[in-house]
């Protein structure tokens, strides 16, 4: 006799309906749950996707900031 197996998780896919798997990624990438499903709605359900974008996200907030203090500092000191 044969036993059905239950499907497989497709581990490459985020499903937003499995909280399991939401709370895992969101705690991996340290992001909050409207991030998370801002993300997917821009750029698809794919993890690597998704941690690309989250990076590029992060590296272009670094930026601004130290843009920012580039512009304070250009103020402050003598030209």
């Amino acid at each position: 006799m044969l036993c059905s197996r239950p499907p497989r998780v497709i581990r490459t896919t985020l499903d937003l309906a499995n909280a399991k798997q939401v709370k895992s990624v969101r705690k991996r990438l340290k992001i909050s749950d409207a991030d998370l499903v801002r993300i997917v709605e821009k750029i698809g359900n794919s993890l690597t996707a998704i941690e690309k974008e989250v990076q590029l996200e992060k590296l272009e907030l670094v930026e601004q900031s130290s843009a920012k203090d580039g512009l304070k500092d250009g103020l402050t000191s003598p030209g």
